[in-house]
C-alpha cells in the first residue's frame, strides 16, 4: 500500500472521542520538540529559471534582441541595422558555412535560439529545429568541429556560448516532452527536414537504464528550499529528474526502492562530426547520472557536464503522502506496520558500503534530507557509500522496534548478498538521531539475561502464554550483536532516558497510542506479570515513552553493556543551556544522559534536539567519521576461518 492508501486507512480510523482528541493536540504541543515536521522543499517557479533572461532580454516589452557581442559580430561583418531576426539569422549562416569562426558560431547558436522563441508558440515543428540548430551551432563552438579546439565550457569568454546551447537542448526537449504528453524519453524525428535523433544511454545502470527511463522534470522549473545547500556543477547540458520506471519483472529489491523517487540526471545532445555524419552517426540524446561523473570526453577531453544533485531530493521530500507520516507513525503503530521496512534511494551497490540512517520519536526518513544532501554531495563518500533509511512505528516499545529492525535488516542483506560473500555489507555505519541512536546502539549489543530480567521474574517458559505470543517475546528480549556493523554514529541520544518520558507523557501515550495486537498481547501479558501498582510498574514496555523512562528496561540494558570491541562508537551531543556542562541540555536530552564515557570519540554541537542532525557541525562530524571508517576498513581483510569454503 502507497502513502495515500495508508493515511486514507489512518484518517478513516481516526474516530476519537472529544476527550481523546484533545489529548492528541496535548501530545502534539508535548512532544513537538522531537519530530521533524514536512517542509515545502521545492516551490513551481512562475517561470523556468533561465540564464539567457537579462543577456538576450527574453521577457523585455520590446522583445529579445541579440546580445552586445552578436551585435559586434552583425556590425563587423557589414550587416545593415535590422531588427528582423531571421534575416540576421540568414547572413550568420552564410558566415559560418565560408567561415567557421568563433564569433560566427556563436552569433548563429544565440539568433537561432531567439527564432526559436519567437516561433515557438505558433510553430512548435519549425520551434524544434531552430533548437537543434542553435544547439548544434554552440555545439560545434565548444566541441571544436572542424579545426577548432575543444573549449573549457565554464570559462568566462565561454560561458556565454554553454547558456546558449544548454537553453537551446532544453527548449527543444520541453517541446518534445509535451507532445509525448510527459511519456518516456525516446528518439525521435523532426517532420520539416527529416533529420532524427537517437536515446541513449552511454553508461547504462540498473538506476538510469533505457527502459526505465520514465517521465522527466526540468530543474529549473522548480525553487529550492529548506536545504541549506543546492549542490551543483556547472558545464553542458540540461540537469533533469527522471522517474524511473520498475522493471519488468520486478527485481527482489524493488519494494526496496521508494515510491515517486525523483534522481538525477543531465541530459545532452551530442552531434556527429562532418567525417561521422558522412558514416551514417546520428545525433544522440544522452543521459548522464552526475552521481557517477561529472564530465563527458568529447574528443578525447574531459568536459565538465551541468549537474545538480539537491532539487530531484528536494522535488521528492515535498510529498504530501509524506506530510503526516511522523505523526502517524507515533499515534497508530497498529497502522503504519505497512510502512515500517529499510528504504533505498540509491539502487544496491555491492561495491559500496551501505550507511544506514535511523529516525528518533515522532519523527520519520525525512528529517535525514539535510544531511543525505550534504552527505551526497562529496564525491569520496559518494563513491565509496550507499545510504539506506529506516522507518519505523516510533510509539511502538523500543525493543519490539529493535526486533523489527533486526529481522529488517538480516531479511534486506540476505537478498542483497544470499551466499554471503559480500565484504562491504560486513562494514555498515548506522547513524541515529535521538531514539535512532538507542536503537543503532543496541544493535551493537547483546542482551543476555539483562533485558528480559528486568521486566520479569518469570522465566519465560513458564508464561502463561501461547505459542506465538512465548515466541514474540523471545524474539523481541533475547538477542545478539550484528556483526555486520562496524561504526555507529550516535546524535542526541538519550543513553540514560529523557525527562519527557515522565508520568504525564508516558499516561498521555498510553491513552493516545494504539499498538498493533501482537504487541498489545505481548505487552499486556508483561504487565499482568508485575505485582506492582499504578505509575510505579515502569519497567514493562507498553509505549516508546516508558522505554525512554530512566528506570525502563532498555535504559537499564544500556547501562550495563558497552559496544563490541569491533565496533567504533562516534557520539555527538547537543547543548543550548544549562547552569553547568554536567546539567547542559539540548532542550530535550541533558548532557549526562547523551554522554558516553566509553565512546571512540564525542563532540558537543550548540544546537536544539530537533536541530542537531541538521547542523553544520554535526554533518561535517558524520562526514568526518564515514571518511575515517574507509580508511580503517582499507587495511582489513576478511578472515576466513579453517574448513570455511571460499566457493
Amino acid at each position: 500500500m502507497n502513502f495515500v492508501g495508508i493515511l486514507s486507512v489512518w484518517n478513516a480510523s481516526l474516530v476519537y472521542s472529544p476527550f481523546r482528541v484533545s489529548l492528541v493536540l496535548i501530545a502534539a504541543t508535548v512532544f513537538s520538540c522531537p519530530g521533524c515536521s514536512t517542509a515545502q522543499f521545492v516551490t513551481l517557479r512562475a517561470k523556468p529559471r533561465n540564464p539567457l533572461t537579462e543577456r538576450l532580454q527574453l521577457w523585455s516589452p520590446s522583445g529579445p534582441e541579440p546580445s552586445k557581442r552578436t551585435e559586434e559580430f552583425l556590425a563587423a561583418s557589414g550587416v545593415s541595422q535590422s531588427r528582423n531576426v531571421r534575416i540576421l539569422l540568414q547572413h550568420t549562416r552564410r558566415a559560418v558555412k565560408q567561415v567557421a569562426t568563433e564569433e560566427s558560431l556563436h552569433a548563429a547558436a544565440e539568433l537561432s535560439y531567439l527564432t526559436a522563441r519567437q516561433t515557438e508558440s505558433d510553430d512548435a515543428q519549425l520551434a524544434v529545429e531552430l533548437y537543434l540548430d542553435a544547439a548544434h551551432y554552440s555545439w560545434q563552438y565548444l566541441a571544436g568541429n572542424g579545426n577548432l579546439r575543444v573549449r573549457n565550457p565554464n570559462a568566462v569568454e565561454h560561458r556565454v556560448t554553454t547558456d546558449v546551447y544548454n537553453s537551446s537542448v532544453e527548449g527543444l526537449m520541453r517541446l518534445v516532452n509535451a507532445e509525448r504528453s510527459g511519456e518516456h524519453l525516446e528518439g525521435f524525428s523532426l517532420p520539416l527536414t527529416g533529420r532524427s535523433v537517437r536515446f541513449e544511454v552511454p553508461q547504462p545502470s540498473e538506476w538510469i537504464h533505457p527502459d526505465q527511463v520514465g517521465e522527466i522534470e526540468f530543474v529549473s522549473d522548480y525553487e529550492v528550499n529548506h536545504l541549506r545547500h543546492r549542490h551543483v556543477t556547472s558545464g553542458i547540458g540540461v540537469p533533469i529528474m527522471i522517474h524511473r520506471q520498475r522493471p519488468e519483472p520486478p527485481s527482489q529489491l524493488e519494494e526496496y526502492y521508494a515510491d515517486g523517487l525523483r534522481f538525477p540526471a543531465t541530459a545532452l545532445l551530442r552531434f556527429p562530426t562532418p567525417q561521422e555524419q558522412h558514416s551514417g552517426t546520428p545525433i544522440c540524446l544522452q543521459i548522464y547520472d552526475p552521481r557517477d561523473s561529472e564530465g563527458v570526453v568529447i574528443r578525447d577531453s574531459l568536459v565538465p557536464i551541468e549537474t545538480d544533485l539537491s532539487t530531484p531530493l528536494a522535488r521528492f521530500l515535498t510529498n504530501p503522502d509524506l506530510e503526516l507520516l511522523d505523526t502517524f507513525a507515533f499515534l497508530r503503530p497498529d497502522k503504519a506496520e505497512s510502512l515500517q521496512g529499510l528504504y533505498m534511494v540509491q539502487p544496491w551497490d555491492p561495491d559500496r558500503i551501505p550507511v544506514l540512517m535511523v529516525h528518533g520519536l515522532w519523527s520519520s526518513p525525512v528529517t535525514w534530507m539535510e544531511m543525505f544532501n550534504e552527505l551526497q554531495s562529496d564525491p569520496v563518500l559518494r563513491a565509496h557509500y550507499q545510504f539506506w533509511f529506516y522507518m519505523y512505528p516510533t510509539g511502538e516499545p523500543l525493543a519490539f522496534s529493535l526486533a523489527d529492525l533486526r529481522d529488517d535488516l538480516e531479511e534486506l542483506q540476505e537478498r542483497c548478498d544470499p551466499l554471503h560473500r559480500n565484504e562491504k555489507l560486513e562494514q555498515m555505519v548506522l547513524v541515529g538521531h535521538s531514539m535512532g541512536g538507542l536503537l543503532s546502539y543496541l544493535l551493537t549489543v547483546d542482551s543476555g539475561d539483562t533485558l528480559w530480567n528486568s521486566v520479569s521474574e518469570t522465566p519465560v517458559a513458564e508464561l502463561p502464554a501461547n505459542d506465538e505470543t512465548t515466541s514474540e517475546i523471545e524474539r523481541v528480549f533475547f538477542f545478539e550483536s550484528d556483526s555486520s556493523i562496524d561504526r555507529i554514529i550516535t546524535i542526541a541520544t538519550p543513553f540514560q532516558g529523557s525527562r519527557y518520558a515522565n508520568r504525564f507523557t508516558r499516561w498521555l501515550s498510553h491513552a493516545i497510542v494504539s499498538l498493533p495486537a501482537k504487541t498489545l498481547e505481548a505487552t499486556q501479558l508483561l504487565t499482568g506479570l508485575d505485582s506492582r501498582q499504578g505509575w510505579r510498574n515502569v519497567f514493562t514496555p507498553r509505549t516508546s515513552l516508558d522505554s525512554l523512562a530512566k528506570e525502563s528496561a532498555v535504559v537499564n540494558l544500556i547501562g550495563q553493556t558497552t559496544t563490541q570491541d569491533s565496533v567504533i562508537h562516534n557520539n555527538i551531543v547537543g547543548l543550548t543551556h544549562g547552569q553547568s556542562l554536567k546539567w547542559w541540555t539540548d532542550g530535550v536530552v541533558t548532557y549526562r544522559s547523551a554522554h558516553r564515557d566509553d565512546a571512540d570519540s564525542e563532540i558537543t554541537v550548540a544546537a536544539g534536539h530537533s536541530q542537531i542532525h541538521r547542523h553544520e557541525t554535526a554533518i561535517k562530524e558524520v562526514r568526518r567519521a564515514l571518511r575515517d571508517h574507509l580508511t580503517q576498513v582499507k587495511h582489513l581483510s576478511k578472515v576466513i576461518t579453517v574448513g570455511q569454503s571460499t566457493e
